[in-house]
């Protein structure tokens, strides 16, 4: 007796779905890169180096006013960095059930170290050759991840310990990525309310210490317990977006870059009228939520000015071209053998072939080896290969 094949008993129209569906290419991963990151990344170091130059005057016009917002770029820097990471690890607990923190720490390693190892060495060697004049116990506190300490608590540094003060913010988000992940491992049914009360507490802190003057120190606002609120408020975003109910909120209220025109508007009457009183504050909030509108829409003029072909890969390089710029840009009233390389147009060319040459020579390959050693929950850029995350 014959017994009729599958396709035969199927009617003509049941046996073309059934063959549409073998022929189906299986899904891509879903990928963890954001581009508008990229793009955001771009104008958090680009404020930076603003910040450091002489009063930059075109003609007539002044933009010294416009500079001063310069330092606001280590603000955007932490808000990029509170919903990234918090959403990375948020994406590999909800795939894999757990978070693996040896994994998160060596592609964190990967990531940080190798350029800021080799930015330290080539001051150590202008050091060596007598161009410049670091001491040690600065550039071991850059190394150790406690330089914003060091700042707050010594008064009196060497002028040359400039070049390396930039490693305060290094050392906040380096502090930030040892409390996060333990509080998401092993307080996750209640990270919402954890977070929130954190970011409360640590948002109403430096004013409180300002207010009552319990640090004298001018460097204070460095210390990891005065800067912490910029990358707790983003991670509690970042929690908060995987709620339904508060995204599509969010995804309404933020439509037609209404918080990016907002967060503007209340910067600058802080600077008109409050003379940048409570910039910090407006920063703390108003920077997640505008990087949070363009992931929310991406395809706003705002979004698509963030994804061009320049500010991708500006964004991409941003990393070294903030551990460089610091050598090049940062202003010297004495004598300096830099002196030379710290004049436009030299400085942005040294700064260009120093980044260029070590987000490709150093932070990529590391990358894509520590990724190898820890793959993450999500694949990422192209050019980091399959297994890679931003």
């Amino acid at each position: 007796m014959l017994i009729p094949s599958k396709s035969a008993t199927l009617s003509p129209s049941m046996r073309r779905e059934d063959a549409s569906s073998k022929k189906q290419i299986p899904s891509r991963p879903k990928s963890g890169y954001i581009k508008t990151l990229d793009g955001w990344r771009t104008l958090a170091v680009g404020a930076v180096i603003l910040y450091h130059p002489r009063a930059i005057t075109i003609g007539s016009v002044d933009f010294s006013k416009l500079q001063s917002f310069g330092d606001r770029g280590v603000q955007l820097f932490f808000a990029i960095s509170g919903i990234l990471i918090c959403s990375r690890l948020l994406e590999e607990q909800r795939l894999h059930g757990h978070i693996s923190l040896r994994g998160f720490y060596i592609r964190r390693v990967f990531r940080i170290q190798p350029a800021a190892i080799v930015f330290l060495v080539a001051v150590g060697i202008l050091a060596m050759a007598g161009t410049i004049h670091p001491t040690l116990p600065a550039s071991l506190s850059s190394l150790f991840c406690y330089r914003n300490f060091y700042e707050a608590l010594n008064k009196a540094t060497s002028p040359d310990d400039r070049y390396t003060t930039h490693f305060w913010s290094l050392a906040v988000e380096e502090h930030f990525y040892l409390l996060l992940p333990s509080l998401l491992l092993f307080g996750r049914k209640r990270i919402v309310p954890i977070l929130a009360t954190l970011s409360v507490i640590f948002f109403l802190w430096p004013p409180m210490a300002h207010h009552f003057r319990i640090f004298d120190s001018p460097l204070a606002a460095w210390r990891t317990d005065m800067a912490l609120r910029d990358l707790l408020v983003p991670a509690l975003l970042a929690v908060l977006l995987t709620k339904p109910d508060f995204r599509s909120w969010m995804t309404k209220i933020s439509s037609r870059n209404a918080l990016i025109l907002l967060t503007i508007a209340a910067l600058l009457l802080s600077q008109l009228l409050l003379k940048g009183h409570l910039m910090g504050e407006i920063t703390c909030i108003g920077f997640p939520l505008m990087v949070i509108t363009t992931m929310l829409h991406p395809e706003g003029w705002v979004g698509r000015l963030l994804e061009t072909r320049l500010f991708l890969f500006v964004g991409r390089i941003s990393y070294s071209l903030y551990l460089w710029q610091e050598l090049f840009f940062l202003h010297r009233r004495d004598d300096s053998s830099l002196r030379f390389l710290q004049s436009a147009p030299w400085n942005l060319i040294a700064l260009l072939v120093c980044a260029i040459l070590s987000y490709y020579v150093v932070e990529k390959p590391l990358m894509r080896l520590g990724h190898r050693l820890a793959p993450p929950a999500t694949p990422g850029r192209n050019d980091l290969g399959k297994l890679t995350a931003s």
